[in-house]
């Protein structure tokens, strides 16, 4: 069944948030390798460089939800955004590492919150409309992922200089933002979207919602935490496509400088057209088997690529990669804002804050691991990583299909 009309105005804000989340993190992964050759960058200091995103995130996942609470979701997207884009312009000026690293870590404040937040706006987008929604919105975060990571590379291989790739990704993240985000959410309270004939109506800051009792306890709640880390090490999965495949592509497999970005590109493309049919597929096969068959398929996609010495595998690997991953994350973060005994923004805000840290923190992770026993075998580790969320998933939807068996299902 379709949206609305009512409805269809918070869906397309909602749609161009994800977009801008994914293109603004995707338009900085072929900028890597310039940094990485600029530098002169083994894969430790690259990881330790990269470890400046990930501190960054960590600062912002108490604070996403914060601000969502204070604000609502749209004042904070909008920040966020700019920040972001105002970073990738000052990347490719910066010559000194150490101020790299400064703007590393407030592109990773407001990464993770742009994605935090635009995750919340969507549990609430599907609590009004009453259907599965989140995969869809990941599909377009996809979407803006295939686009940053191959426009930007495509500029790059036509010889534009690095400067102006980071002008044209600022402007179409401000752009699509401004023009899309219009309908987002000004409060992140249930009751008060409820009360409101149109969620986007709403015009008074949400701090005037009523005041909540402490939060402590949510954020020590087993589930939401065992839910965080499977997301963490889905993530990862992500980063290590973002940050490390063109890495891979160029030292393993001896693609050029300028295409080696394509690598991430293989991997979004899958993933984006398996996202954009995620509803549909999600709904007819239920949660619990998407989860289980796509861990699988990644770790079979880490193996393709590692163990098969050619470009064309190692590109089929990454997109298999890319189908595997497409609808767990999305799955895990709808039934971590259904849980009865914690609140939605709060649970969403966790959830994503400690699972997109994986994708920030995990390339730092990767690059540390890869300096002591080389890329490949990091990604033979990372495989492993992902079977271990095959095992948590079973044991967590047999343990909440007995009390929630509607939300394992995913049927409304």
């Amino acid at each position: 069944m379709g949206l609305n009309a009512e409805h269809k105005p918070m869906m397309l804000s909602n749609r161009a948030s994800f977009l801008v989340a994914g293109f603004c993190i995707a338009a900085w992964a072929p900028m890597i390798p310039f940094v990485k050759e600029r530098f002169g960058l083994d894969e430790h200091n690259l990881g330790l460089l990269l470890l400046c995103v990930g501190i960054g995130s960590f600062v912002s996942m108490p604070t996403s939800g914060y601000f969502s609470s204070k604000f609502g979701c749209r004042t904070p997207i909008y920040i966020s955004a700019f920040v972001v884009a105002l970073c990738l312009i000052c990347i490719p000026f910066i010559d000194n590492i150490y101020l790299l690293g400064v703007v590393l870590f407030c592109m990773g404040i407001s990464a993770v919150a742009l994605d935090v937040i635009s995750n919340i706006n969507a549990a609430l987008v599907e609590h009004v409309a009453n259907r599965n929604v989140m995969s869809g919105l990941h599909g377009l975060y996809s979407v803006g992922g295939f686009l940053g990571a191959t426009s930007v590379t495509f500029l790059l291989s036509l010889g534009m200089p690095l400067h102006w790739a980071g002008f044209y990704a600022a402007i179409v993240i401000v752009a699509l933002i401004l023009l899309g985000g219009r309908h987002l959410f000004t409060t992140v309270y249930v009751d008060e979207i409820d009360g409101k004939e149109k969620p986007e109506a709403k015009t008074e800051s949400a701090t005037e919602a009523p005041k909540k009792e402490s939060h402590l306890k949510y954020y020590l709640h087993p589930t939401v935490l065992l839910i965080g880390l499977m997301c963490f090490i889905m993530f990862m999965t992500e980063g290590s496509m973002l940050d490390w495949s063109g890495v891979f592509l160029r030292m393993e497999r001896g693609v050029s400088l300028e295409h080696a970005g394509y690598g991430y590109a293989a991997f979004a493309i899958a993933m984006t057209t398996c996202r954009l049919l995620g509803d549909i597929i999600v709904t007819r096969f239920g949660r619990g088997r998407i989860i289980f068959l796509g861990t699988l398929c990644i770790a079979a996609g880490f193996c393709v690529a590692v163990f098969i010495p050619s470009l064309f595998t190692a590109l089929l690997g990454f997109a298999l990669i890319g189908v595997g991953a497409s609808n767990v994350v999305p799955q895990l973060v709808s039934i971590s804002a259904k849980l009865d005994d914690v609140p939605t923004h709060i649970a969403v805000t966790i959830v994503n804050a400690v699972g997109f840290s994986g994708v920030l923190i995990g390339p730092a992770l990767i690059g540390f691991l890869a300096h002591a026993i080389t890329l490949p075998y990091t990604y033979l580790c990372q495989a492993a990583a992902v079977l271990c969320v095959t095992v948590m998933s079973y044991l967590l939807l047999k343990s909440l299909k007995k009390k929630m068996p509607d939300v394992v299902s995913a049927q409304k």
